[in-house]
């Protein structure tokens, strides 16, 4: 294996924002217009939008303990350092592992709070974190995460994964004072084997060469736990191979390898409304249409085998919208992956029935799904988005630190409702009214917003606010936030954001382009409303 750092074949860095010589604005569709010029140059010729996720400090702190253990690629390990070196961190669990990974002080007791999720996965964050701080030796005495706390039941792919490289490093690690080895029983013992038989058997499973599912930090976790048994073997030295090459120009190692199929589906609702890219966004639903999997759902990218409601969602939103005739077929299998995960109570979890719902997902369901054939499902699901409203007028963010992305998509759901359903049509726009006063309240005096009331704004924040106020407040005069928007684009048409995605959540991670693709659709909205 070559010890080298290899490149990105991501653009450059970007450039500073446009600015007019006579000082004069340009008007929401020549901003847009610009920014569409700059996100279809993107798109490939098989109609994907392939942007590489930024380095994360965790991954990357990872990367680098485990080199360490295998005593692998010097060069690496010193390019790896160099990047927890200058990298930000975002949050206190970043921090505490730079620290600790670059042999400087630090204090983990404050992290293992994040692990109180409002999800209903509290108990998986909290074993994750507790993990990860294991593995950095952060862990405090008196705690050690114990995987058989968490009852069992059936989990997404990288879910599973990592319960099982938990369970294997809870048997083998020493954390903390006076910590036990792996316990004697023989039962036990067997548990441990069948879990190390498990992690080969799904490591080995995926394309050698690949990161596994597309997802870097489950991989790593896995590789952490095989080299406790079988260090220096070929699937570690295959993985390691895998994720020293998705580095990208910063050095560090991201989250995930892509989210394709995710992206390029919001940037083909977006494309689709700006002139002069018919052709481009035919291409894309092509490429959308070629990802669906056999049970009818899509996942973020092209190499994952776990199918979601959102991304299922997201890309049955942009064939209808794109051909509701020609994408038939692959709009009708998306409905009935959508139906099948419905909960009981009307709200949709992420990934498969049973798990607790999630605001985002059932948001996206009934955007995704139309009334007149799935009503049975959609009323009860608008119940739950109506009913999860803070008595301020916001919601709970999920998969997004950002309360503005989460009001857009539940007051996009909500204009689904009806009006033949005449209560719950008068709930949906009580709700709609509310949220649109919590955004009134939490505009910034820049004109834009940020990730929750009294944060700096910044791109995603200000685009998901300005979205739906154009839409749901016809009149209202938004040249503000057109404002702010304007000043912040490149002279090349992009755009520039601090990340609102999570995963896991709350951690952070960014696809650049996201910026372009969220601005750029609350500008066609802008620009459908009349005012250019």
């Amino acid at each position: 294996m070559s010890d080298r750092l290899v490149g990105s074949a991501g653009g450059s860095a970007p450039q500073p924002p446009a600015a007019s010589g006579d000082g004069q604005r340009s008007g929401a569709e020549a901003v847009r217009n610009r920014v569409a010029r700059h996100l279809a140059v993107q798109v490939d010729g098989e109609g994907a939008l392939k942007d590489r996720c930024a380095g994360r400090i965790i991954e990357s702190a990872l990367l680098l303990l485990l080199l360490r253990k295998e005593r692998a690629l010097p060069r690496a390990q010193k390019e790896l350092q160099d990047y927890l070196h200058h990298a930000q961190p975002k949050g206190t669990l970043e921090r505490v592992v730079a620290d600790a990974l670059l042999g400087r002080p630090c204090d983990a007791n404050d992290v293992l709070d994040l692990g109180r999720s409002r999800h209903g996965t509290g108990a998986r964050k909290r074993l994750l974190l507790e993990t990860i701080l294991g593995l950095c030796g952060l862990l405090p005495d008196g705690a050690r995460p114990d995987p058989r706390s968490i009852g069992p039941r059936p989990q997404a792919v990288w879910t599973e994964l990592t319960l099982c490289a938990a369970t294997i490093l809870h048997a083998h690690a020493n954390w903390g004072a006076g910590r036990p080895g792996p316990p004697g029983d023989a039962t036990y013992q067997q548990e441990l084997l069948e879990h190390q038989n498990l992690l080969v058997r799904r490591l080995a499973a995926f394309p050698a060469g690949r990161v596994w599912e597309g997802n870097a930090l489950a991989q790593l976790v896995a590789l952490h736990a095989l080299h406790t048994y079988r260090p220096g073997c070929e699937l570690i030295r295959e993985g390691i191979e895998a994720l020293v090459r998705l580095r990208g120009p910063d050095g560090g190692v991201p989250f995930i390898d892509g989210q394709e199929v995710f992206v390029t589906a919001l940037a083909g609702v977006a494309l689709a409304p700006a002139p002069g890219h018919a052709l481009l966004v035919s291409r894309m639903g092509e490429y959308i249409a070629s990802r669906q999997h056999a049970d009818g759902g899509w996942g973020y990218n092209e190499t994952t085998t776990q199918t979601d409601v959102d991304d299922t969602a997201r890309c049955v939103e942009f064939m209808r919208t794109l051909d509701e005739t020609r994408f038939r077929h692959g709009i009708e299998g998306g409905e009935a992956f959508l139906r099948a995960r419905a909960n009981a109570e009307g709200g949709f979890p992420t990934y498969l029935r049973g798990h607790p719902w999630d605001l985002d997902m059932t948001a996206g369901a009934v955007i995704a799904l139309p009334w007149s054939r799935h009503g049975d499902l959609l009323g009860p699901a608008a119940d739950v988005l109506i009913s999860a409203q803070h008595a301020d007028g916001s919601f709970e963010p999920g998969w997004s630190l950002s309360m503005p992305s989460v009001v857009l998509r539940v007051v996009d759901a909500l204009s689904r409702v009806p009006a033949s359903e005449e209560d719950l049509r008068r709930r949906a726009d009580e709700c709609t009214a509310r949220a649109v006063a919590f955004l009134d309240q939490a505009q910034g005096s820049d004109g834009g917003w940020g990730h929750s009331p009294g944060k700096d704004s910044d791109v995603l924040s200000t685009a998901q606010a300005l979205c739906t106020l154009a839409r749901h407040t016809p009149g209202t005069d938004l040249a503000k936030p057109l404002a702010y928007l304007e000043d912040q684009q490149h002279a090349d048409g992009g755009f520039t954001s601090v990340p609102d995605q999570v995963g896991p959540r709350p951690l952070p991670f960014d696809f650049p382009v996201l910026a372009d693709v969220h601005v750029l659709t609350a500008l066609n909205r802008l620009v459908a409303s009349g005012v250019a």
